[in-house]
């Protein structure tokens, strides 16, 4: 398996639409502004958001796909334990059967010497 990547490192866009964000929004609380900029200012936001949005989504999406490899490779390894697991059972389970039938011979045998005394 590949290292594992921090959500920066393997999506780095992400990382830059948050950083405009903020800086987006330290300047919009500028009380010098003009309206028509306030209203740029206020689109650009909007916009980013939005762009930070659809990110998130591509990236939930990946991680769905991943989970759901994941969850292929375990259903596999969890079938492949359980057909270990029965043909492990089967040694003791002949052993319980010859324990049983030598029981039964045992009793037989015990039956047939008391007849013979």
């Amino acid at each position: 398996m590949s290292p594992q990547k921090t959500e920066t490192e393997e999506y780095p866009a992400l990382e830059d639409i948050r950083r405009s964000l903020a800086e987006v929004d330290k300047k919009r609380e500028d009380e010098t502004l003009s309206k028509e900029e306030c209203e740029i200012l206020e689109l650009s936001a909007v916009a980013l958001r939005d762009s930070e949005r659809l990110k998130i989504v591509r990236l939930q999406k990946s991680a769905i796909t991943d989970m759901e490899a994941s969850v292929s490779s375990i259903n596999s390894l969890a079938k492949e334990i359980r057909a270990k697991v029965t043909r492990m059972n089967k040694t003791p389970k002949s052993i319980d059967k010859l324990e049983s039938t030598i029981k039964v011979v045992v009793k037989i045998v015990g039956a047939l010497a008391k007849w013979q005394i």
